[in-house]
């Protein structure tokens, strides 16, 4: 009987584990996409910025582009922590590419530091 509770116990703390890890990575998921999709937002706003005939106001182009690569960074450190999880890798690569395009579309006039 005693051998029988002992087992319960480790077949429920097993699954009790295997239930958080499925949740944290469906929390991740859910912030890598809510990052996606607010960089993408953001990488929108730049464009209408730097597409303008009008000085851009540099402030305002290098905090979006601090941002895009702020997001980038989280969905990348997200991504490593699901070395498996091809949609997550997909969201790093692509997030990479929207920080690279950022700072390419930075006006000259503008100096928004180091990457």
């Amino acid at each position: 009987m005693r051998r029988g509770l002992i087992c319960v116990g480790v077949i429920v703390l097993a699954c009790s584990q295997a239930v958080d890890v499925r949740r944290r990575a469906t929390d991740d998921e859910e912030t890598a996409l809510s990052g996606d999709l607010r960089a993408a937002q953001l990488e929108q706003r730049l464009s209408v910025l730097t597409s303008t005939a009008a000085p851009p106001d540099c402030v305002e182009v290098c905090d979006l582009v601090e941002q895009i690569c702020d997001l980038s960074r989280r969905i990348c450190g997200i991504a490593a922590r699901h070395p498996g999880d091809a949609e997550l890798a997909g969201r790093c690569t692509a997030g990479e590419e929207r920080c690279r395009r950022s700072r390419e579309r930075v006006p000259a006039a503008c100096s928004c530091g180091a990457p």
